[in-house]
């Protein structure tokens, strides 16, 4: 079992295990369109879909195999998750992020201090991520944090909320740090 810090601080950010109670900044941004266009997962459409996702974090941390963090900004509050899952094959980093908090280095903070932390463990050999290839601004971070990009993975994954949706898995940029 891996474990990872419960807390980890940037300059500007505060990640934390969520709980219970952050149902409602969670529903905040994991019900905009917007925000969930590029996600492997449902955009929630109700509260409820909210708590079945912090029920979901806390098992993960239980495992430990995936670990998830509410990105929390001291005036702001939540404006996002980012996780970090461990497989045989290494760990998987993802992230979502608020629209009213996009374009402002937030997602690059809290990615790279979950991506420190799992650097630091000696027996991972493998970091990576994947994003749609419409999305430039996660590519901008995934290269930020000094992933080598290892090309595109045709019709990988289900984008449920895009509009192209009907069509199939998406293609996506895999990127990957390794040691």
């Amino acid at each position: 079992m891996i474990s990872m810090p419960q807390r980890l601080s940037t300059p500007r950010l505060t990640l934390r295990v969520p709980h219970g109670g952050d149902a409602d900044a969670i529903f905040a941004f994991a019900s905009d369109p917007e925000v969930t266009r590029f996600m492997t997962w449902a955009q929630h459409v109700d509260l409820d879909d909210s708590s079945d996702f912090l029920d979901d974090v806390a098992e993960g941390w239980s495992s430990g195999e995936d670990y998830c963090w509410l990105i929390e900004h001291a005036e702001r509050g939540g404006i996002g998750t980012v996780a970090c899952s461990f497989s045989e094959h290494g760990a998987e980093i993802g992230y979502v992020l608020a629209r009213s908090a996009w374009r402002e280095g937030f997602g690059r903070e809290a990615a790279a201090a979950v991506f420190d932390a799992a650097q630091s463990i000696d027996d991972l050999y493998r970091i990576w991520a994947t994003c749609d290839t419409e999305n430039a601004a996660s590519k901008r971070i995934l290269e930020a944090l000094g992933m080598v990009y290892e090309g595109c993975l045709q019709r990988w994954s289900p984008r449920p909320n895009h509009a192209d949706r009907r069509n199939g898995p998406r293609d996506v940029f895999m990127y990957a740090w390794t040691r």
